[in-house]
């Protein structure tokens, strides 16, 4: 992935991953200032595992390992079931719904798709970057 790219999806696998993590501190029971979310342990748990998916996917493209792009598309998915798996459990009643834990939702799916947009439609490839460094 030429750097610019990589640099972007960086920053939204990071946020993202911050901000299920943010969730799954006050899904957890914890208030953190003024935000707090019903104590709903199932979700803390699914949102800790998609934060720590995330932070696999953004720890191999910043290291920029050969199969960087592969993992930031599963950790991606991965975060995108437990959005999926979230909202579907609050549509049937499992859990208490508030007008937050949606614009959470909302954000982290929107994060999701940019991420997965820059994937599929940015520059990757070993050989795209070594094209670009040898212009340079």
């Amino acid at each position: 992935m030429i750097t610019r790219t990589r640099n972007v999806l960086e920053i939204i696998m990071a946020s993202n991953a911050a901000l299920f993590f943010f969730g799954a501190i006050q899904h957890a029971g914890v208030a953190l200032g003024p935000f707090h979310e019903p104590r709903i342990v199932p979700a803390s748990i699914v949102e800790t595992l998609c934060g720590l998916s995330l932070l696999v996917g953004v720890t191999t493209i910043f290291r920029r390992s050969l199969a960087s792009r592969r993992a930031a598309v599963v950790s991606n998915l991965v975060a995108l079931g437990g959005v999926l798996l979230g909202i579907a459990a609050l549509a049937v009643g499992a859990g208490p719904r508030t007008a937050s834990n949606d614009i959470y939702h909302s954000v982290m799916l929107a994060l999701i798709a940019a991420g997965l947009l820059i994937l599929f439609t940015g520059t990757s490839g070993a050989n795209a970057e070594k094209l670009r460094e040898a212009k340079e």
